[in-house]
């Protein structure tokens, strides 16, 4: 009788044993698939929000570049003083102007009556 009740110890020792390693095992398993399903979408909530960033980034570029080319047209197509560079309003010849007489004067005296091409 007494070995009887000690097999049956033994024995139910024995199954619990096995039920908790089958538990953890099931929990490790579990847990891992946790951890990398959570790794999964935090990667990619985080590959969204870059692509969302970059997004944003190329159409500020593209918009900055836009008002860029729009400024360079601009200032191309005004004509600018050759003594100092403000926006000019008379002409003297072909690719000179000037922003006012004095300017103009000025130029005439140190260089521009050696280069100018305009008929007298």
């Amino acid at each position: 009788m007494e070995d009887a009740r000690l097999a049956s110890q033994t024995e139910a020792r024995r199954s619990l044993r096995e039920l908790e390693e089958r538990l953890t095992r099931q929990f490790t398993q579990e847990k891992e698939a946790a951890v990398q399903a959570a790794v999964q979408e935090g990667q990619l909530r985080l590959r969204e929000a870059v692509e969302r960033e970059q997004k944003a980034a190329r159409e500020t570029m593209e918009a900055a570049e836009a008002r860029f080319a729009e400024t360079i047209v601009q200032a191309k197509r005004r004509q600018w003083c050759r003594n100092c560079l403000t926006e000019a309003i008379y002409h003297c010849c072909w690719n000179t102007s000037y922003c006012s007489i004095q300017c103009q004067q000025e130029h005439w005296q140190k260089e521009h009556k050696r280069q100018c091409r305009r008929k007298r």
